[in-house]
C-alpha cells in the first residue's frame, strides 16, 4: 500500500513536478456543505494526478457517491464512529477492491503537521485496504497519509505534531490515527495488543 503511493507519486513528479507546482488552493469545503452541490475540485486534482498510473475501476467526486468507491462508515481503534470530513474527499475504488480517499490542505488550511517535510503538507490521503468490507476501522484495514513536497508520510511519524503516537496510537480511548507510521517502518501491528510501546524503547508486546 504504501510502496504504491510513495511510487504513483514520483512518477507524478516526473510528469507534474512536486505538489507545490500543482495549483493546489486549499481545502474545498468543510463538513457541513451540501453533499448535492459540493465538487472536490482540490482534491480531484491531487486525486487524478496520483493515480494516472494506477488501475482504478471507479471515480468518485463528492459525498454522494461514495460508497461506490468502497467508503461507507469510519471507526476509530476506540469503536467511535469518525463522523468528520465526510464529504471532503474525492475518492477512487482501485482495481483490487482497496478505495483510496483525498482532502486537499494548501493554503487556505492548516498545512503545517511538523518538522521537516511535514512543515507544509498539500494533502491528507486516507487508504482502505478492503474497500467497504469490514472492520472499516482505522489502523486495521484504514491508514492515514500526508501528500507533502517530495513524498507520501504515514501519519503519526516522531515528527509529528498534529497525530503523536502515544496518544493517537496507544490506549483503549485511541483513535488510531497515529498508527500507521509504526506498521509502515516498525513493521507489525503490536499496537493492537499492548500499550507499552514507543518508537525510542519497545517495540513489540510481550
Amino acid at each position: 500500500m504504501y510502496n504504491t503511493l510513495s511510487n504513483a507519486y514520483q512518477l507524478a513528479i516526473l510528469d507534474y513536478g512536486t505538489a507545490g507546482e500543482w495549483g493546489i488552493t486549499g481545502r474545498d469545503a468543510w463538513p457541513d456543505d451540501d453533499e448535492e452541490t459540493y465538487n472536490a475540485t482540490n482534491a480531484i486534482l491531487i486525486r487524478d494526478r496520483l493515480l494516472k498510473n494506477v488501475k482504478t475501476v471507479k471515480l468518485c467526486d463528492n459525498a454522494k457517491d461514495q460508497t461506490a468507491c468502497g467508503f461507507g462508515k469510519k471507526y476509530y481503534l476506540n469503536g467511535k464512529e469518525d463522523g468528520a470530513m465526510v464529504n471532503l474527499y474525492a475518492a477512487a475504488l482501485l482495481a483490487d477492491s482497496s478505495s483510496i480517499a483525498f482532502v486537499a490542505t494548501g493554503a487556505n488550511a492548516t498545512p503545517n503537521r511538523g518538522s521537516g517535510e511535514l512543515s507544509y503538507v498539500y494533502g491528507q490521503i486516507v487508504y482502505d485496504i478492503n474497500g467497504i468490507k469490514p472492520p472499516n476501522t482505522y489502523s486495521k484495514d484504514i491508514f492515514g497519509f500526508y501528500l507533502t513536497e517530495h513524498s507520501i508520510i504515514p501519519f503519526g511519524t516522531t515528527n509529528e505534531t498534529t497525530y503523536s503516537f502515544a496518544k493517537y496510537c496507544l490506549g483503549s480511548d485511541s483513535t488510531g490515527l497515529a498508527c500507521p507510521a509504526w506498521l509502515v517502518y516498525i513493521g507489525n501491528m503490536d499496537y493492537l495488543h499492548c500499550d507499552e510501546l514507543s518508537w525510542n524503547g519497545k517495540h513489540k508486546c510481550d
